[in-house]
């Protein structure tokens, strides 16, 4: 059963003319659609929308690295005392326990 809308004799005319080339061409081409494309919108990421004027991997504008941990700016000898009494506190903890 032959449902398509050319017949077998049109199909012959076709490649005897020499446009059976571009009647096969047509009937495989993408078909455009109707409607207007629409812009996909870029993604945001989180609670907090990319701003437009956004370049990656520059800091916010009005906004700076984080500086080194505030535990840092302590003197050394102030991590000295704290590896020592974690140390002493260690070592009696275990021998409490044994």
């Amino acid at each position: 059963m032959n449902d398509h809308p050319v017949h077998r004799d049109d199909i012959t005319a076709m490649n005897k003319q020499g446009d059976l080339k571009s009647y096969m061409r047509s009937l495989i081409q993408p078909t455009k659609s109707t409607t207007p494309e629409t812009r996909r919108r870029k993604p945001s990421w989180g609670a907090i929308p990319i701003p437009p004027d956004h370049k990656p991997g520059q800091w916010p504008p009005g906004t700076s690295p984080p500086g080194p941990a505030p535990e840092r700016s302590f003197p050394a000898e102030t991590w000295d005392r704290a590896v020592h009494d974690y140390r002493t506190t260690s070592v009696a903890h275990e021998e409490e326990t044994q």
